[in-house]
């Protein structure tokens, strides 16, 4: 009880001199992690420019298979925050992996879920018009070739095909380039939250400020 009391000290102390979300970020790595976090509402909008949904020359779109989320689970640029076993529980989950190749290689991938959001941040069921929006990623080599808006617009065609017009993805605090993304496709922020891991094992979270 007493340590806890000593770490439940620094972590005031911290966010009293340095501010909330500076401090909070500085424990992401410990035994403790604290994740302010926005949950974003996406939307297709009636007129879309062609350039957000036009594949560069040389790319092509696909779903991926299981050997291509093979590939994903050994990127070397992503092993210092996904491990592993990722990719492959998210297919095992029933998600659906989308991705773009430039002669065969993976260039830039992302998933999608019908069935409810299993992020530590805000885990929720999604209704039967909603679908979640997670691990969108370009890989390092093929970025500048405006990847990420055209493989998100082709992953919300695919699930107007499904029924789904509503989608939902969660964007943290401190990754501006995310949110600069999503809001310059039209998304709106539902709400500010803050998730609290512990250990890896177990987590709560708390809405902040509705928008």
């Amino acid at each position: 009880m007493g340590s806890f009391t000593q770490r439940f000290k620094r972590v005031s102390e911290r966010i009293r001199t340095q501010g909330l979300f500076p401090a909070l970020r500085d424990y992401s790595k410990t035994w403790i992690r604290i994740i302010p976090f926005y949950y974003i509402k996406e939307v297709v909008t009636s007129a879309t420019p062609a350039h957000l949904t036009t594949i560069p020359e040389g790319f092509e779109f696909s779903i991926f298979n299981r050997e291509d989320v093979m590939v994903i689970s050994k990127l070397e640029e992503r092993k210092d925050y996904i491990y592993e076993q990722y990719a492959f529980e998210c297919l095992n989950h029933g998600d659906t992996c989308l991705g773009i190749k430039h002669k065969g290689e993976i260039a830039a991938f992302t998933w999608y879920s019908l069935e409810k959001c299993r992020s530590w941040h805000y885990p929720t069921m999604m209704r039967e018009n909603e679908a979640y929006l997670y691990d969108m990623y370009v890989l390092k080599s093929f970025r500048g070739h405006n990847l990420a808006p055209v493989l998100r617009y082709k992953n919300y065609e695919i699930l107007k095909g499904l029924g789904r017009d509503t989608f939902y993805s969660i964007t943290e605090y401190s990754n501006d380039a995310s949110l600069r993304f999503k809001q310059k496709l039209g998304a709106k922020i539902v709400f500010l939250g803050l998730c609290i891991v512990l250990r890896n094992k177990h987590s709560i979270h708390w809405v902040l400020k509705r928008y």
